[in-house]
């Protein structure tokens, strides 16, 4: 039987979470919480247990000012021994209807497995969402002039500046948005995995960086600011600072930061449940997702 939850529903949620992703207890927690209600979850039911379940977030995409209602659907799973059986299919098309009639034209999700993406493609998805993503090779920042002494400043921009920042430097590109309550869990969710926020807010203009440093790499999942240079000099002062030897970051497939390099790779998914068709060819970008 397929349903929406209810709060007693909650500890076999997480325990369902647990079996299907192993994210660490603090951060299911977190998920159930803080970000979604219990009446946002969808739950398959058989014999009176909770055996496969995925949330509803709602979103909007923006495109040249004008906005595009979407689902956001994260935590899609089921209980190991009942995977094959079709019941996710079930899950996501009672979820799809739902957001239909709410006034959706998407529905919008990040695999997170390589594999899921002809999983979600057979049941109507499209790889409409890329990044680029660059592997920094060796010299390649060497040329690009340095900030100020002391002008990066980490962790120190607050949730209402960084949503500010970020909505206008991705007031050109077709996007997903969050809002700044939204924005808020996201930026929480980096923080429990160990991200950190970069920013320089001087002279040469506005930028930020959204990275961590693991085993010797740093990862940047987001760079966004007020140009060009600016941008490339928050990554050269991020890599110095971290003194790492490999770095890769992921950019939207318009941004002009090191314009020359990467690739582009698939990221996240969308089904249109209205009129609107799919969205590859405006190269959208969406990222620090709750993913």
């Amino acid at each position: 039987m397929i349903r929406l939850a209810t709060a007693y529903d909650i500890p076999a949620m997480k325990s369902i979470w647990d079996d299907g992703f192993h994210d660490p207890l603090n951060y299911i927690d977190f998920i159930f919480s803080e970000v979604s209600r219990a009446s946002d979850a969808v739950v398959f039911e058989e014999s009176g247990s909770v055996i496969a379940m995925l949330l509803m977030i709602p979103t909007r995409f923006v495109n040249k000012g004008e906005y595009t209602n979407a689902l956001y659907i994260l935590g899609a799973a089921t209980l190991k021994k009942y995977r094959g059986r079709g019941i996710m299919s079930h899950l996501l098309e009672f979820a799809e209807q739902r957001a239909k009639s709410n006034g959706a034209e998407f529905s919008i999700l990040v695999p997170g497995e390589r594999y899921l993406f002809d999983f979600y493609k057979k049941r109507g998805y499209n790889a409409d969402f890329g990044v680029r993503s660059v592997k920094l090779r060796t010299g390649i920042l060497s040329s690009i002039d340095p900030l100020p002494d002391d002008a990066v400043k980490i962790d120190a921009l607050t949730n209402e500046e960084l949503f500010i920042l970020r909505d206008s430097s991705l007031v050109d590109i077709p996007h997903i948005e969050w809002s700044a309550g939204q924005l808020r869990f996201v930026m929480k969710d980096s923080e429990i995995y160990g991200d950190h926020i970069a920013h320089y807010d001087g002279e040469a203009g506005r930028a930020y960086a959204v990275y961590n440093c693991q085993n010797g790499k740093l990862n940047v999942k987001e760079l966004l600011g007020s140009s060009v240079n600016v941008q490339e000099s928050l990554l050269r002062e991020i890599v110095v600072k971290n003194d790492v030897s490999r770095a890769e970051l992921r950019l939207p497939i318009r941004s002009k930061v090191l314009p020359h390099e990467g690739s582009t790779i698939r990221y996240g998914m969308a089904k249109p449940l209205g009129d609107k068709g799919f969205l590859h060819d405006i190269e959208p970008y969406m990222s620090l997702m709750l993913d």
